[in-house]
């Protein structure tokens, strides 16, 4: 027979001995009805029939042997017998299940988020075989952006060693305003591709066709675009029609030739590109000035040929071409270092199958430590998991040693347990992975603004199932493997003679557990103490200026032809200031915690040049009082320094201290150079640059980043722009004031409009998601940590009460007090809380080490980090020690020695 029809035989084992039986029957029947017709008597012939065939049990169990697999027929009895032992209390199996399915769907999440964010490799040809170029001019952190002069030098190296192609750079909250027809603007992740990037990729379409070579070799040649699959999906709803319809952006026409394959949504994890348009179609300047970093360059390696091998003429040409420029770009009183490093640049080609990604960057450290935080929970609940496991093993002991004394072997009764632990696992995994999926989605919409969300395909798929499966497996082992094999080796003669009264072997298992999940609980709660102090510190911190009731409304002139966009917008400005509930405002090139900005170096008369690299902030008159930054010296900028270009400038405390130290800054002049392009005046620079005067101090704030300190900075006024944010604060919800605001812009008409609204808190919001992330997970981790300890350290109390109620009895009778039998209770566990926290504190420093650089302000032997999760835990030991701590002075003598 079979091993299929052997094992679809296991679970039908009635049906099974059914037809056994008739079998038997049939054969018995036919034997005796042979015999009769020999001319035997009935009866006779059936003792013969009888006695021919033997024991009948015998032949039944070797007939059910032949046709089923014993083992699997032994697992399927277990299966049906573990469900009725564990239904018989079900809110202890409910508890078990839901605190295991979280910690699974926890650590599955966090595998989603690993797998898609930094492990899954490109949909692409051979993604072992990419590299991306970058370049280290002396920071930790390498550069990423090349000029199209470079691109083309490097292209003209590489030979056949390498074959390049270039993107232009995407970050977050970087989507670009799109208009199919007259429709309304839309926005869309645009990036600029050259040529050969789908065929390099080996990329097909999905419809029409992909960009080839012959789309980029001229500027504004061929005004044609791709779309992505998914974007194809959501706003064409995957109709034919899109290919061949035309959309503006930037001013700019294009006509969509084709939708990439399905699987392929940009290279750069995190951010989905929805369209892809030929480098040539970019701003015409860029693609002749050597000084427009706005490409990242990434290259398939030749056969057979290594990353250094294609570093070094790509090298080579980069050198050679910075030592060419560098005379255009610094002068004689440039700082020497600032040359030397640019000259000295060194490339880096770093593997690049799993694509380049700042969300990797950024997020990398802080989804691997959630990783290990996850990790850590599913081991409490594991260890939770073995304490009611050998809880259970011990109140089955009696059943137990009657299943051995009646020939059950060891494997047998092991396997009782652990099939058990499978089913309670495997139904965990179904509901983890259900959750893991939720949390998955839930935290990649924490990892970027509502605005702008972040892309990663966490959707359900067999990766994730597998890696789920794997956590339950591995969990059954952890929870369920010494349980049944303690419960394997029982005594038969010593359990059924001791009727249950044997614990002290059992409570010296459960202590080791206990010990561990405190441990580990202390280090859970440790760790995310650290990350909620940290978070909270960040809230609280002064930036120096008011984001809150301030709104971002941006201002753009059409298509950037207006060349006193900036005088407009002054224009505009007065105009928004009579917007009713409108108390202030002002205009800046760039809102602070954008991301975008400008710096530059300064020099100061009669001092040797320096590399010090400070802010710029060109702005009008009125936006330190829009934002909320208080002047200390001097005066503001007025109409009048914007109207005439004057050289008058505001400095913050940073730039005081940096440049003038215990100086009064005001009426001190200081040098700035000209804007760094290839077409440079020599005699500027000679004479130092363009002179600025220093007219008010203003105090410090923080530009980009909350962790950052204030950086050196000075406030020039606005300077010839196309499209900058407008600053409005208002005296109520800002949100009441943005019909007022575009309305006022309306009406003033002259090619002025609005595109976009933010609120400046927003803004910082934003700038501290990574923060915030650990903040929320380590919190929601710790919680679960907290109590995880106190449902194992009840389970533990619970069980030392119940076996030692005859003990407890005695001394009661004997004239013990409350208070002695509540400390007798908690004694037992309270040297295995102390060795438990003092492992978890040795295990929490240990991972401080590593999550160091992720907190502001936070000492991990500060008083408050220690106490935070001391005093939490202690709180739920409390809680959880209440009950059975009650329960063991109301034993009644009595009825406890007439019970035993």
């Amino acid at each position: 027979m079979s091993w299929v029809s052997r094992a679809v035989n296991a679970f039908r084992g009635g049906r099974l001995d059914r037809e056994l039986e008739e079998e038997l029957t049939f054969h018995y029947e036919a034997r005796v009805e042979e015999l009769v017709r020999g001319g035997m008597s009935l009866r006779e012939a059936e003792r013969q029939a009888r006695q021919r065939m033997g024991n009948g049990l015998v032949f039944r169990e070797q007939g059910r042997d032949v046709r089923l697999a014993p083992r699997l027929e032994a697992v399927w009895k277990d299966a049906r017998f573990g469900i009725r032992m564990l239904a018989k209390d079900r809110a202890v199996t409910t508890a078990a299940v839901v605190s295991l399915a979280l910690a699974i769907g926890a650590c599955t999440a966090a595998f989603a988020l690993i797998d898609a964010a930094i492990l899954r490799k490109l949909p692409v040809r051979d993604p072992d075989r990419l590299v991306h170029i970058m370049y280290h001019i002396g920071n930790p952190t390498p550069a990423i952006s090349f000029s199209y002069p470079t691109l083309e030098r490097m292209r003209a190296a590489a030979g056949d060693r390498i074959e390049l192609f270039a993107v232009s750079a995407q970050f977050l909250r970087n989507s670009q305003p799109v208009q199919f027809g007259g429709g309304a603007m839309e926005r869309a992740h645009l990036q600029f591709v050259t040529g050969n990037f789908f065929p390099v990729l080996g990329l097909r379409p999905a419809a029409g066709r992909v960009l080839t070579p012959q789309d980029d070799l001229r500027p504004g040649a061929h005004p044609v675009a791709v779309i992505s699959y998914r974007y194809w999906q959501r706003r064409f709803g995957g109709r034919p029609a899109a290919i061949g319809q035309w959309f503006q952006s930037s001013g700019k026409q294009f006509e969509i030739v084709g939708v990439a394959q399905q699987e392929f949504s940009g290279i750069e994890p995190g951010i989905g590109t929805d369209i892809w348009v030929p480098v040539m179609m970019g701003q015409a300047a860029s693609l002749g000035d050597w000084g427009w970093n706005w490409l990242r360059i990434l290259g398939r390696l030749g056969p057979g040929v290594a990353a250094e091998q294609a570093r070094g003429p790509l090298q080579a040409a980069f050198t050679n071409a910075r030592r060419e420029w560098a005379p255009q770009i610094f002068g004689p009183r440039d700082a020497p270092e600032l040359a030397q490093r640019y000259r000295g640049a060194t490339l880096v080609a770093e593997p690049a199958a799993a694509g380049p990604s700042n969300l990797r960057r950024q997020f990398a450290r802080p989804i691997w430590i959630l990783a290990a935080v996850a990790g850590l929970v599913l081991l409490i609940a594991c260890s939770n998991l073995a304490n009611l496991f050998t809880a259970r093993a011990t109140a089955r002991e009696r059943e137990m040693a009657l299943r051995a004394s009646i020939g059950a072997g060891r494997g047998r009764l092991m396997q009782q347990g652990m099939v058990e632990g499978a089913m309670l696992a495997a139904v965990a995994c179904g509901l983890g992975l259900v959750c893991g999926e939720a949390m998955a989605q839930a935290i990649v919409r924490m990892l970027g603004p509502s605005s702008d969300p972040v892309y990663l395909d966490v959707h359900l798929g067999w990766r994730m199932a597998a890696f789920a499966a794997a956590a339950g497996t591995a969990a059954t082992v952890l929870f369920a493997l010494v349980p049944a094999l303690r419960a394997s080796a029982v005594s038969p003669n010593e359990a059924l003679k001791a009727g249950g009264l044997k614990h002290s072997g059992k409570r010296a298992v459960l202590r080791p557990m206990l010990a561990a999940q405190i441990a580990l609980s202390f280090t859970v709660l440790f760790v995310g103490g650290l990350f909620l102090l940290s978070f909270q510190r960040l809230v609280h911190l002064d930036l120096g200026f008011q984001p809150e009731g301030v709104m971002l409304v941006t201002l753009a002139t059409e298509n950037n032809q207006i060349q006193d966009g900036h005088m407009r917008m002054l224009e505009v400005l007065d105009r928004v200031r009579e917007v009713p509930g409108v108390k202030s405002a002002g205009i800046s090139q760039f809102a602070l915690f954008s991301g975008s900005g400008w710096s530059d170096t300064v020099r100061i008369p009669g001092k040797p040049p320096n590399a010090v690299e400070v802010t710029v902030v060109p702005m009008s008159p009125g936006w330190f009082q829009a934002m909320g930054m208080r002047l200390l010296a001097g005066r503001d900028l007025t109409r009048r320094d914007v109207e005439t270009g004057a050289a008058a400038v505001v400095v913050n405390e940073a730039f005081a201290r940096q440049f003038f130290p215990g100086e009064d800054p005001i009426g001190k002049r200081f040098f700035r150079p000209e804007s760094r392009r290839p077409n440079r005046d020599y005699a500027d620079v000679d004479r130092g640059g363009y002179p600025q005067t220093i007219v008010g101090l203003v105090r410090n704030s923080h530009y980009s980043d909350v962790r950052e300190l204030p950086p050196p900075t000075y406030y020039i006024p606005l300077v010839q722009v196309w499209s900058a944010p407008l600053a409005v604060r208002t005296a109520g919800d800002p949100q009441a004031a943005i019909a007022g605001v575009r309305e006022a812009v309306r009406r003033y008409g002259r090619q002025l409009r609005t595109t976009e609204v933010q609120l400046e808190s927003t803004l910082v919001s934003d700038n501290l998601l990574r923060e915030r992330l650990l903040a929320v997970l380590s919190g929601f981790f710790a919680l679960a940590a907290v109590v995880l300890a106190g449902v194992g350290l009840y389970g533990v109390l619970s069980y030392a009460v119940v076996r030692r109620t005859r003990e407890i009895g005695i001394r009661v009778a004997l004239g013990a007090r409350r208070a002695s039998v509540v400390r007798l209770v908690v004694a037992e566990v309270g040297l295995v809380m102390a060795a438990g926290l003092a492992a978890g504190f040795a295990g929490g420093k240990l991972l401080a080490g590593f999550v160091e650089k992720l907190l502001f302000e936070v000492k991990a032997m500060d008083a408050l980090s220690i106490g935070l999760p001391l005093g939490l835990l202690l709180a739920g030991a409390a809680l959880a020690a209440v009950r059975p701590a009650l329960r063991a002075t109301r034993v009644d003598p009595a009825v406890a020695l007439r019970e035993e």
